[in-house]
C-alpha cells in the first residue's frame, strides 16, 4: 500500500524533505568522516602507547632472548644459563603485559579489525616460545634453527605497526612506515649480533649461514640509506649522527673484516669487542627509534588539531547553510501552503456559504445590486506567479457563478410568474367554465347530457386541483380559503371528489375533528394527491381504505390501496423527495410532481407523511396532522364550512376577462352519478346526490364503509326534474351566500365519498 500524503502541506514538506534529508546526510557523512580522522590523528600516540609500546618492548625482550638463546645452543649449555632463564621472564612478563592490554580494550583505542588480528598474531606466536624453549636442551637442536624460530615469533610485531600506522595520513603516515624501516634495521643489526654470538661461543659459521649474515648486513644498510633522505630533520640529523660516530665506525670495520675473512676465517677476525660495539649501537638505534615515533605522535596531534579545527568550521557553515535551507525551504512551502490554502478556503466559502446566501437573498425577494454581487465574490490577490494566475481564474470563476446564480434566480422567479400567471388564468378560467356548466346542468333536461355535463364537471374539479398544484409547486399558496374550521371527515370526503376513481375509494367512520379554516385547502390538496396516486397505482377491481383516529400528538389519516406496493428503497427514495420538498429544495428532474407536492403542503402546516408497506402488499400512506391545526368538530362552527378566495393579482387574461371577475367561491369537484338501474330517474333524469362535505344544506355526521351503501340509508328516492331543479336553486343561493359553490357530487353507488 503506497503512502500518499492528503493535503498539499504534507506533499511540500515532503517534497522539501528529500532534498534535505540528502543534503543533511552528506553533512553527517563529511563531518563524521572528517571528525574521525582528525581524532584518529590525535590518538595515534595514546593508540601506540597502549598497544605499540608493550610490543616493542616484548619485540626488544625477544631480541635479546633469542642471542643468549643462541649463545646457549652454540656452547652447548656451557654459556649464557643463567642469563637465557631471566630473559625468559622478562620475555613472559611483558606478554602478559600485552595480553592484558588486548583482553581489556575499554581502557585504550578502539581498534578495527585488521589490527586486532596483527594483535592476535603475536600472541598467537608467543605461544610457540614455551616448546622451544624446551627445545633449546635437546643436543641435536642447532643455534641457526633457534635463530629462525625466535624470528617468527617477532616478526608479527612489524606488522602491528604498520597496521597501527593505518590510523594515520598524509605526512604522518609516510613518517610513520619510516620509522616501521627504521625498526626493521634494528631487527636485522640484533640478527646480525646473534649469530656473531654464536661465533664468539665456540660455534663457527657454515657457507650459508655466512651467506644469510652478509645478506642481512647489506639488508640493513639499505634500509639505512632508503630511509635517511626521507626522514624529518630531527630524526635524520640523529641518524647521520649515529653512523658518523665511533660505535657504528667500528661495528663497520668489524662487518667488513667478516666479509672479506669468509665463512671459515669468521671467528678469527671477531673479537669481542663486538659484544660492546653491538649492545651501544643496538641502544642508539633504540633512541632514534623512540624519538622518532615520539615526534611522529606530536605531528599527528597536531594535525588532528588543526583537522580538527577545519573540520569544524567547515561543518559549522556546512550546518548553517543546512539550517538556512531548512529556513528558507519551510518559508517558501509556507507561503505556497498559505497561498493554497486561502484559495481552498475560499472555493469552500464561495460554495458553502456565500453562494447560498446569495441564493437565499434572491429566493426571499431582495434583489442584489453590483456591489453585493461584489462583496459575495471578493477578488484574491495571491502574487504573480502560477498560484497567483490560479487565484485570478478563481475570480473571475466566482464572479461567473454569483452572476449565475442572479440569473438563474432571476430566470426562476420568471418562470415561476408565467407558472403562477398560468395557474391564475386557469383558475379563472375553470371557475368560469365550472359557473356554466352549474348553469347548463340547471337548464338540461335531457338525462344523456346531464350526465355528460356531470363528467365534464368532474374533470374542470380535478383541473382546477392541478392549477392549484401548479400555484403550490411555484411558492404559491392556493386560492381556496376558509374561514371558519371544517370537520376533517368532510375534507377527506372533498378530497375524494378530486379524485378521478372516486368509486373505487372507501372512506371508514372518522372521529368529530375538525381542521382550522387556514389549513383546509392544503390538507384537502395534500389528501387529494395521495388518494389520487392510491388510486393510479393500484387495480382498478381493487378499493382504496381510507381511515383515521386520535393519536396522542394529533390526528393520523392513513390511505391504503391493495397494489404491487413498493419495495424499500423505492419507499425510501420517495420518503426522501418529500423531505426534500418540505426542506425547501428546486424542484425535482422528474415528471412525478405528486410526492413533491404533497411534501410541500405538508411543510407549510407541519403535516408529516411517510409511506410504508401495506398489509397485503401494497402502499399505506400515514399522514400525521398535528394538533396545533385541529379543533372540536362538535361545535355548529365546524360544521358550517365556510370560505372565501384569497386575493389574486394576476394579469387580464385574453379577451378582456380579468381574475378578480371570476366568482369568488371555488368548486369542489363534481361526480357524475350512476342511474339508480338505467341510468335514469322515475322523472328521466340522472341523479344528484350531493356530498355532504362542505355543503351546509347537506350536513352528515358519518361516513360509510361501503360505497354502494346510499349516503343517508337505504335506497335513495328517484327525484322528478322539478325536485332536481329545486336543488340547484339552493346550490345557486348558496354561492350568493358565500358558501361552498359546488361540492362534488355522490351517487347512491360511491355511498357520498366523492363524485
Amino acid at each position: 500500500m503506497r503512502l500518499r500524503p492528503r493535503t498539499i502541506r504534507t506533499q511540500l514538506v515532503a517534497l522539501i524533505l528529500v532534498p534535505l534529508l540528502s543534503l543533511a546526510g552528506l553533512w553527517t557523512y563529511s563531518t563524521y568522516t572528517s571528525v574521525r580522522g582528525a581524532f584518529a590523528l590525535i590518538g595515534i600516540a595514546e593508540t601506540y602507547r597502549y598497544y605499540g609500546t608493550p610490543a616493542d618492548d616484548l619485540a626488544r625482550a625477544l631480541q635479546v632472548e633469542r642471542r643468549l638463546a643462541v649463545t646457549y645452543v652454540a656452547s652447548e649449555g656451557a654459556q649464557g644459563g643463567t642469563e637465557l632463564a631471566r630473559s625468559e621472564k622478562d620475555t613472559d612478563r611483558l606478554l602478559a603485559v600485552l595480553r592484558d592490554h588486548a583482553r581489556d580494550q575499554a581502557r585504550g583505542a578502539p581498534l578495527d579489525l585488521v589490527q586486532n588480528q596483527r594483535l592476535t598474531e603475536i600472541l598467537t606466536a608467543a605461544e610457540d616460545l614455551r616448546p622451544l624453549r624446551a627445545e633449546l636442551r635437546r643436543p641435536d637442536f642447532g643455534w641457526s634453527m633457534a635463530l629462525h624460530r625466535y624470528s617468527s615469533v617477532i616478526d608479527p610485531t612489524f606488522r602491528l605497526r604498520g597496521a597501527l600506522a593505518s590510523l594515520q595520513s598524509g605526512e604522518v603516515a609516510h613518517q610513520g612506515g619510516l620509522v616501521i624501516e627504521l625498526v626493521r634495521a634494528r631487527e636485522l643489526l640484533s640478527r646480525e649480533d646473534a649469530m656473531i654470538s654464536a661465533v664468539l661461543a665456540g660455534q663457527p659459521m657454515s657457507v650459508s649461514q655466512y651467506r644469510e649474515f652478509v645478506s642481512t648486513v647489506d639488508g640493513r644498510k639499505l634500509l639505512h640509506s632508503i630511509v635517511d633522505p626521507e626522514l624529518s630533520k630531527s630524526a635524520k640529523e640523529r641518524l647521520d649522527q649515529f653512523g658518523g660516530g665511533s660505535v657504528a665506525w667500528s661495528l663497520d670495520s668489524m662487518e667488513s673484516a667478516v666479509r672479506s675473512a669468509g665463512a671459515a676465517d669468521v671467528g678469527s677476525v671477531v673479537s669481542h669487542d663486538w659484544r660492546l660495539n653491538a649492545d651501544r649501537a643496538l641502544a642508539q638505534l633504540s633512541t632514534i627509534n623512540l624519538e622518532a615515533a615520539r615526534e611522529i605522535g606530536d605531528q599527528a596531534r597536531e594535525d588532528g588539531m588543526g583537522v580538527l579545527l577545519r573540520t569544524g568550521a567547515v561543518s559549522l557553515a556546512g550546518l548553517l547553510a543546512v539550517v538556512l535551507t531548512v529556513v528558507v525551504s519551510l518559508l517558501i512551502g509556507r507561503s505556497i501552503a498559505r497561498r493554497l490554502t486561502l484559495l481552498r478556503n475560499e472555493a469552500l466559502e464561495l460554495s458553502g456559504t456565500r453562494l447560498p446566501e446569495v441564493l437565499h437573498r434572491l429566493r426571499s425577494g431582495e434583489e442584489l445590486d453590483d456591489d453585493a454581487v461584489a462583496r459575495a465574490a471578493p477578488e484574491l490577490h495571491l502574487g504573480v506567479d502560477e498560484i497567483g494566475q490560479v487565484g485570478r481564474a478563481f475570480n473571475t470563476a466566482q464572479r461567473a457563478a454569483v452572476r449565475a446564480a442572479v440569473d438563474q434566480e432571476r430566470m426562476r422567479r420568471g418562470v415561476s410568474a408565467v407558472f403562477t400567471t398560468l395557474a391564475r388564468r386557469s383558475q379563472v378560467l375553470l371557475h368560469r367554465q365550472l359557473t356554466l356548466l352549474d348553469g347548463m346542468e340547471r337548464r338540461s333536461q335531457d338525462p344523456a347530457e346531464l350526465d355528460d355535463l356531470f363528467r365534464v364537471d368532474h374533470i374542470a374539479v380535478r383541473m382546477r386541483r392541478h392549477a392549484e398544484g401548479l400555484l403550490i409547486l411555484s411558492g404559491n399558496a392556493p386560492g381556496r380559503a376558509w374561514r371558519r374550521p371544517v370537520r376533517l371527515a368532510e375534507v377527506v370526503r372533498a378530497a375524494v371528489g378530486e379524485v378521478e376513481d372516486y368509486q373505487r375509494v372507501v372512506v371508514r367512520r372518522m372521529p368529530r375533528v375538525a381542521l382550522v379554516g387556514s389549513a383546509v385547502a392544503d390538507v384537502l390538496h395534500l389528501l387529494a394527491e395521495l388518494i389520487d396516486n392510491a388510486t393510479a397505482f393500484s387495480p382498478p377491481e381493487s378499493r382504496v381504505e381510507v381511515r383515521g383516529e386520535v393519536v396522542g400528538g394529533g390526528y393520523v389519516v392513513e390511505i391504503e390501496d391493495r397494489g404491487l406496493g413498493m419495495s424499500a428503497e423505492r419507499l425510501a427514495e420517495a420518503n426522501s423527495e418529500m423531505g426534500e420538498a418540505a426542506a425547501g429544495t428546486d424542484l425535482p428532474e422528474t415528471d412525478r410532481l405528486g410526492l413533491f407536492t404533497v411534501g410541500r403542503l405538508a411543510a407549510r402546516q407541519g403535516v408529516r407523511v411517510a409511506l410504508r408497506r401495506g398489509r397485503y402488499d401494497g402502499t399505506v400512506a400515514v399522514v400525521m396532522i398535528p394538533q396545533a391545526v385541529l379543533v372540536d368538530g362538535s361545535s355548529d362552527d365546524a360544521e358550517t364550512g365556510e370560505h372565501v378566495l384569497r386575493p389574486r393579482s394576476v394579469a387580464e387574461p385574453p379577451g378582456g376577462d380579468r381574475a378578480d371577475k371570476a366568482p369568488r367561491t371555488p368548486r369542489t369537484r363534481r361526480g357524475p352519478s350512476r342511474p339508480k338501474e338505467d341510468g335514469r330517474t322515475g322523472a328521466g333524469l340522472p341523479k344528484r346526490v350531493r356530498q355532504a362535505s362542505l355543503v351546509a344544506q347537506l350536513r352528515e355526521d358519518t361516513v360509510h364503509d361501503s360505497p354502494a351503501e346510499p349516503p343517508a340509508g337505504g335506497q335513495e328516492r328517484e327525484r322528478s326534474p322539478e325536485e332536481a331543479r329545486s336543488t340547484m336553486t339552493a346550490f345557486t343561493r348558496g354561492l350568493a351566500r358565500g358558501r361552498d359553490a359546488a361540492t362534488p357530487h355522490g351517487t347512491a353507488e360511491n355511498g357520498g365519498n366523492g363524485g
